[in-house]
């Protein structure tokens, strides 16, 4: 995976699919910043937000490089596709793509509770330049169970509708071995992330746990953030992502 610049914004890309890149990582000189918001906003005026958020901080509305939605359930492969193009769409009119790849990382996923009524945003992440940032600040974007990460059809999940231990263990594996992948290709491995996400609505570390702790080692000391959650796509059931920004909001 070779890292591409952003047409736009000091930001390199992870080359993704249509609806996302792999990941992203501040061109030096610059810092990544990450705003969670305190409630959901239904997406596209979660985007409004996103402008007036970013001129208050004196950066263009081109320097969103992720974004992270929550949906109201998981979609099928042929709806997580139709809400693919309309959020493709967008990103468009704001000038983001870079011809026909898309720059911008994003998680998207379906809480088990209290999950919002329709497609909102969660958090974004922005990058600003910072003469000497003290540290490389980066995104992954959320990788699900698939054995190819662009192949979008129920034949790439891993262990379909396996729930065994070894079943566990194989998707941890893959999704693991995806997170390395992207976090290689930015200059980054575990011990970088301050943050580590995991997506599951069901009890995956009583299968697989020490799977994951013996993937990231030492990185175990921050923590792993469990969100009870669905990957965004009916069949899949484990997802992760990874971060280091300079700076976290909450707004």
């Amino acid at each position: 995976m070779n890292v591409r610049l952003s047409p736009v914004a000091p930001f390199s890309y992870v080359p993704g699919i249509d609806p996302y890149s792999g990941g992203v990582v501040a061109s030096p000189g610059s810092e990544i910043v990450h705003v969670t918001f305190a409630k959901e906003i239904p997406w596209r005026q979660g985007f409004e937000r996103i402008e007036a958020i970013t001129a208050e901080a004196d950066v263009a509305r081109s320097a969103l490089c992720a974004v992270e939605l929550r949906c109201p359930q998981p979609h099928s492969f042929e709806g997580f596709i139709e809400f693919n193009d309309e959020y493709r769409s967008l990103l468009n009119t704001w000038g983001l793509l870079n011809g026909d790849e898309n720059p911008i990382a994003r998680t998207n996923v379906s809480p088990v509770r209290y999950a919002p009524e329709t497609t909102s945003l969660y958090a974004f992440s922005y990058v600003k330049s910072d003469g000497n940032p003290k540290t490389q600040s980066f995104v992954v974007a959320g990788a699900g169970d698939l054995m190819d990460q662009s192949d979008l059809q129920a034949s790439s999940i891993v262990a379909k509708d396996r729930s065994d231990k070894e079943a566990w263990r194989s998707r941890v594996e893959q999704v693991c071995q995806e997170m390395e992948d992207r976090m290689t290709s930015i200059g980054a491995d575990w011990q970088d992330c301050t943050v580590i996400n995991v997506y599951c609505a069901e009890d995956w570390f009583s299968q697989a746990g020490e799977v994951l702790i013996e993937r990231i080692g030492p990185a175990i000391v921050n923590g792993i953030h469990w969100h009870v959650a669905h990957p965004p796509i009916k069949g899949l059931r484990f997802e992760m992502d990874v971060r280091r920004v300079g700076t976290e909001k909450v707004v």
